[in-house]
Formats: C-alpha cells, structure tokens, sequence
C-alpha cells in the first residue's frame, strides 16, 4: 500500500514555506534586528559622549586663549591675587580680574565682565604664582582638572618690568 501525504518537503514542485521554514526566519530576522539596534544605540551612546568631550575641549580652549592674551599683556600679578582669583595690572594701570565662583568662570575688565559659559564649571581652573630663577612675579601657573588628569599650564608676563 503506498500512501504519498501530500504538501510535504519532498514534493517536488511545492509551492509556499512550511510553518518551520517561517519560524526559523522568523527568529534570525530578530536576532539579526536586536544586534543591529544594540549596535545603533551604542554608537549614539558613543557619539554624544565625544559631543560633550568636543564641547568641554572647545570651551577650555577659548578661555585658556582669553587668559592666555591677558596674561601677556599684563605687567604684573596684582597681590590680592590667590588660587581662586587672578588679577593681573596692564602697562597703563588696567586691571583684568578672573574669579572662580559658583557659576563659573568670571572675566571682569575694565570695560567689561563676562562670565564665561557655564561649561567652564567643570573646568575650575586654580591660579599660582611660582618663583623661577630671575622671574619672580613674572609667571603664573593655571591648572585645573579634565577628568581623572590634571592639565596645567604656566605663561609669562610678556610687560613684566616694563610698567
């Protein structure tokens, strides 16, 4: 007795996919769209932690330059200044005060204050006045912390002695 069931695998000509055939798909096609989204969300996760870096780079950058240009043009470091407040004296009797508050970097001038972006917050730079050989009050050391390092940056009174 030769009993053929028909619609099975071995059928030649069939048309359409077994319920298993469909399963399987199934399933490759959700693991393949799981790896794909883990894939994608990480790479978003990745893209805005270089955003904030990009950001906080960007900020230190501008203030050490705005700090940078004062400090050369000054003549000398004002005595109140300490490791929260820089205060530095042009040639013509200018002052040009940097105050580290709450909010942030404050710049204040003779024409003006500014306070820089609050992205300066996590920047917190500390102001000291080291002695070298021959230029005592001529230098000051900015430092402040980037994450787990601390960057530090000493720059010279380009007027010193000359006001």
């Amino acid at each position: 007795m030769d009993t053929e069931v028909k619609g099975t695998a071995q059928e030649p000509g069939r048309r359409g996919y077994t319920l298993i055939e469909c399963v399987v798909a199934l399933g490759v096609g959700s693991v393949m769209l799981l790896v794909g989204l883990q894939l994608y969300i990480h790479t978003e996760r990745a893209i805005a932690r270089q955003e904030v870096e990009a950001a906080r780079l960007g900020t230190e950058t501008d203030l050490l330059a705005l700090l940078r240009r004062d400090v050369r043009r000054a003549a000398l470091v004002a005595p109140e200044s300490n490791a929260s407040q820089l205060v530095l004296v042009g040639l013509k009797g200018s002052r040009v005060t940097y105050r580290i508050t709450a909010e942030g970097v404050v710049r204040a001038g003779d024409t003006a204050t500014t306070t820089l972006p609050e992205q300066t917050l996590a920047i917190r730079p500390q102001f000291d006045y080291p002695a070298a050989a021959g230029r005592r009050g001529s230098l000051v050391r900015v430092s402040w912390s980037a994450g787990p390092a601390t960057r530090s940056l000493t720059l010279h009174l380009r007027n010193y002695g000359t006001g």
